[in-house]
């Protein structure tokens, strides 16, 4: 296995960034709502305070539930090797590996339900076409130089590999 070559952050979006926000937020905002809800006895018929702190606290206890399952899904960095392409969730990577891959292109619009797809940003979406399985779709923070590093480092790779060269 060959070593880190580039790396690259991903891009996260405005949008990307509000949408991922909202639920954590919701949750806390709920949570003080209820919390203040417990304060005030009778003002929700049926209702009794320990009944809405615990419902508070589970509000506020789910909100970093929520930010830690981003951070196991969410990508964070994608690195070219030698020999493969690896994208890293928090602790975890996933390696594709080379002789997987048909082509690495620029690509827009919302992703096909069939790909693999953690797009942050429309504008700088790349695709990862694999032979036989699902394409991957991710947002580098710089498309055009992950696409000119990646497709030359796969070109060098076919060759050592004696397959016919790509276009970089």
């Amino acid at each position: 296995m060959g070593g880190i070559l580039y790396e690259f952050p991903l891009k996260y979006e405005r949008w990307a960034k509000i949408l991922l926000a909202f639920p954590p937020l919701l949750l806390v905002g709920m949570g003080i709502l209820f919390a203040r809800l417990a304060r005030t006895p009778g003002l929700i018929p049926g209702e009794t305070e320990p009944g809405l702190r615990i419902a508070s606290w589970v509000l506020f206890a789910t909100a970093p539930f929520i930010l830690f399952v981003y951070w196991l899904v969410l990508p964070t960095k994608i690195f070219i090797h030698q020999d493969r392409i690896r994208v890293q969730y928090g602790r975890f990577y996933w390696n594709v590996r080379f002789d997987t891959i048909e082509s690495v292109q620029a690509t827009r619009g919302i992703p096909p339900a069939w790909s693999n797809s953690s797009v942050t940003s429309y504008r700088n979406q790349i695709e990862i076409v694999r032979k036989g399985r699902r394409s991957i779709r991710l947002s580098p923070d710089n498309r055009d130089r992950f696409l000119h590093q990646v497709n030359r480092t796969l070109s060098d790779w076919k060759r050592m590999q004696g397959h016919s060269p790509v276009n970089p």
